[in-house]
């Protein structure tokens, strides 16, 4: 058990209980060479502290941290009642434990409480406090000693009794000595005061003249009970009520008086108690409002929980037992209508107040409204003139109280009683508390009907939309589905429910992608897109979903909720489209194979010609006499070399002429345009046209079809080599320029020197079937535009001239692993089915 820790100064000391070191050393600081101080750890410590009567200090000082500091302090004072007692306390708190000591049984003088905000103060309060300690301590000395020499000293001491009288008159309390008669023999200042007389007036008078006729019978067994006894007896309070002045609670101690002949009358101690009394009676008046409010509790309770009883008939029991609470017929509760209100329910339920009727209500409930929804406004009775007051008796206001019913944050209506007649009582502070509970409970219970409603309506319409809607639990069991998803996938409602959402799901999709579907989910995000299901029958089914987290008011995930509705005919339009777009393209290059096939000739004449001549001079080897091994090692590998390289240009060729799914893949742009410029390059250089090629990094990706991309980089070089073949130019120029645009996207440029584009041409460029070549389809620039939208990009004419013309088109740029799109891969396994 830790030992308290003593420091001895002249002036004092302090008991410190449970204070933060901190604190310690800020007074240790503050205190050293006033004020000596022991440190007490906790509440407990203090008590064995006080049981063994140890306790050496002059004040006690309750740190924050102490459970119970009211019941701390009456410890202390059953100790030593002179020691002074003060408490930390929050100022949040500050209120409640003030009002938790005006109804304790302790002094207010010595029992006090110090902000914990305010520490630079505290040494002083504590100094004060010892100061007082000392001096009620030199007052009790200076009595009991006083006591004593009275006992001793003759009558004929002239000098003594002045000289005790000037002491008494200092003293804090009021002391006066009477004679075995009753009579005043003698009083200090402060009991002339008490008793609202001067002395000289009372001297020789009866002491029980100054207690009123009922108190004097007990005052009268005070003196003689105080005969009897050999020590003071037991303090004592009267209520007394000076001249002119209010009611005033004295405590009284009588003990008899001796003197060296013999005992001669009586002393008494005065001491003015009446904040105590009051606060006394104040705490008892609380106790019973307290015992009535909890019956009235109880009663409240037992109505409102009782099972099988609709709002209304509880509200009207409710009404009945507060008119007999509050003593008022008439009880109500009623709707704001404009200025006036009208009337819900009502006790008795009849007359000007019964229901469906409008009234004003009195002036107090428009205050009432300017204030706070806790605001009660009460009235007990009216004062005003008859002459002011309605004709209609019924509506006369004798006694008003009513408080705001809220609802959803907004005033609804009031719940108020009255009565014509005035009240003979106030309305207490329980009145008060009761109605104000019994309005919340009203108001929660409308605001509960309202949500009910409110969610009638929803439920009314989940059921009845179009949507599938299904609801999940955190754990992603199925909680709820609608008739809409019951027709779209064939399960009942009790074949889904406790279900994991993902039974729907087909196979068509990976699993990595629904793990990252949840992943975001899960995380807060909603999602959106097109997911592939199967139904009860096998069939497949895409459906367009929206999955929202919901989250509880922590911002805790609950539920989620999905809502989708049917695509599968879309998304089959959609691939049928896809195909006849493939189809077009398909065909489109062929046709541009085919207006290759000059440049294709020569192309592969090249590695022809050489495969002939080479075989032939190693047949010519062979057939010499000194045939060279190495020399022929040599020419087959030529051979073997220009084969490669023709076979290289047929798989290009059948590459570009493959007619195959629309498949996206992460590819560099450079080798598309590498691709491309093999495939072209016998055919400029026919031409006589230069190409070059700028701009293109290995680090720049994008995610496509890399055999549409090259079929309309293709189809715009073909475009420019027909400008620059039909303009007569020297410097026939053709550039290919990729950069990238930000973060997101890949712009492709093909710039040429021909002769431009006319601007009656320039507004139907992308027209289908629309051509200034004679031969030309006219489906080259609005298919190569279809299949770059459909990548996610634009392709557009930036810029052109009689010096040549720019065309240039955009996609979104790719830095991640390769993968397949989702809903391509599932529009696919589709179409494969």
């Amino acid at each position: 058990m830790q030992q308290p820790t003593f420091r001895t100064e002249p002036q004092g000391r302090a008991a410190l209980v449970n204070l933060t070191p901190e604190l310690v050393t800020s007074l240790d600081l503050r205190l050293t060479g006033s004020l000596g101080w022991e440190e007490i750890c906790d509440q407990d410590r203090l008590s064995a502290v006080l049981e063994q009567g140890t306790l050496q200090s002059d004040v006690v000082l309750l740190g924050a941290g102490v459970d119970k500091p009211v019941a701390a302090a009456q410890h202390v004072h059953r100790f030593d009642k002179t020691i002074s007692v003060l408490i930390l306390v929050d100022p949040d708190h500050y209120a409640e434990l003030r009002r938790a000591i005006m109804f304790s049984p302790l002094r207010g003088s010595e029992v006090s409480l110090w902000s914990s905000t305010d520490i630079d103060g505290l040494s002083g309060a504590l100094m004060a406090a010892v100061e007082r300690r000392v001096q009620r301590r030199t007052y009790l000395s200076t009595i009991a000693s006083t006591q004593l020499r009275l006992g001793r000293l003759s009558l004929s001491q002239p000098e003594a009794n002045r000289y005790l009288d000037h002491l008494l008159d200092h003293a804090p309390v009021g002391i006066l000595s009477i004679d075995r008669a009753g009579l005043v023999l003698n009083l200090n200042r402060q009991a002339g005061q008490i008793l609202g007389v001067v002395e000289r007036e009372a001297l020789g008078l009866p002491l029980a003249d100054f207690f009123p006729q009922s108190e004097r019978k007990r005052f009268i067994e005070l003196i003689t009970q105080s005969a009897a006894a050999s020590t003071p007896n037991t303090a004592e309070v009267f209520a007394v009520r000076p001249a002119h002045g209010t009611v005033r609670f004295l405590e009284a101690t009588a003990s008899p008086l001796a003197y060296h002949v013999g005992q001669r009358g009586f002393m008494l101690i005065l001491q003015d108690v009446t904040g105590r009394e009051k606060a006394e009676r104040e705490r008892k008046r609380a106790e019973e409002d307290l015992r009535v409010h909890a019956g009235l509790l109880h009663v409240f309770h037992k109505i409102t929980s009782a099972q099988g009883l609709a709002f209304e008939e509880k509200l009207i029991r409710l009404l009945r037992l507060s008119c007999e609470r509050f003593k008022l017929p008439i009880g109500m509760l009623s709707r704001i209508d404009g200025e006036y209100h009208e009337v819900l329910v009502s006790i008795p339920g009849n007359g000007a107040f019964a229901p469906g009727r409008r009234y004003r209500p009195p002036d107090i409930y428009w205050g009432t409204c300017e204030q706070t929804a806790d605001q009660v406004g009460s009235e007990e009775a009216s004062d005003r003139d008859s002459a002011a007051r309605p004709a209609d008796p019924d509506s006369r206001l004798g006694a008003y109280i009513g408080v705001q019913v809220m609802v959803d944050g907004d005033i609804f209506g009031a719940l108020c009683f009255r009565s014509i007649e005035p009240r003979s009582t106030p309305f207490s502070s329980t009145d008060r508390e009761v109605l104000k509970l019994m309005a919340q409970w009203v108001g929660s219970e409308l605001q509960r009907t309202k949500s009910e409603a409110h969610m009638r309506r929803l439920s009314s319409a989940l059921e009845q939309t179009a949507e599938t809607v299904i609801i999940a639990d955190k754990n992603r069991l199925i909680e709820y589905v609608n008739p809409a998803f019951e027709q779209l996938t064939g399960y009942a409602k009790n074949e889904a429910i406790g279900q994991k959402s993902s039974f729907l799901r087909h196979d068509i999709l990976e699993p990595s992608f629904y793990e990252k579907l949840w992943q975001s989910v899960s995380g807060g995000q909603v999602f959106r897109g097109v997911l592939a299901n199967r139904k009860k029958d096998g069939a497949i089914y895409f459906e367009e979903k929206t999955i929202t987290p919901m989250r509880d008011p922590e911002g805790k995930i609950t539920h989620y909720i999905s809502t989708g509705h049917d695509v599968t005919e879309k998304k089959n339009a959609e691939e049928a489209a896809r195909r006849h777009q493939a189809e077009l393209a398909h065909v489109a290059r062929l046709s541009t194979l085919g207006e290759m096939t000059s440049g294709l000739a020569h192309e592969l004449n090249q590695p022809l010609c050489a495969i002939t001549t080479y075989a032939q001079t190693c047949l010519r080897l062979l057939s010499a006499e000194n045939c060279s091994q190495s020399e022929v090692r040599y020419g087959l590998e030529q051979v073997v070399k220009q084969a490669e390289l023709a076979g290289a240009i047929f798989r290009r060729l059948r590459n570009f002429a493959r007619k195959g799914e629309f498949v996206r893949q992460r590819v560099s742009m450079r080798n598309i345009v590498a691709e491309v410029a093999d495939l072209i390059k016998a055919e400029l250089a026919q031409s006589e046209i230069i190409l070059k090629v700028e701009g293109v990094r290995a680090t720049t990706y994008v995610e496509v079809d890399p055999i549409q991309i090259e079929q309309v980089i293709l189809n715009l070089i073909r475009n420019s080599m027909d400008a620059m073949a039909g303009n007569g130019a020297i410097d026939k120029n053709l550039t290919i320029r990729t950069e990238k645009i930000g973060k997101t996207e890949v712009k492709v440029s093909i710039s040429d020197t021909g002769h431009g584009c006319r601007p009656e041409v320039v507004e139907r460029l992308f027209e289908p079937f629309f051509s200034t070549k004679p031969t030309g389809l006219g489906i080259g620039l609005g298919l190569s535009q279809t299949i770059i939208e459909a990548h996610g990009g634009k392709l557009w004419l930036e810029s052109t001239c009689d010096a040549g013309a720019t065309f240039s088109f955009v996609l979104p740029s790719h830095t991640g692993s390769r993968h397949v799109n989702s809903e391509d891969k599932a529009a696919n396994g589709l179409h494969r089915r």
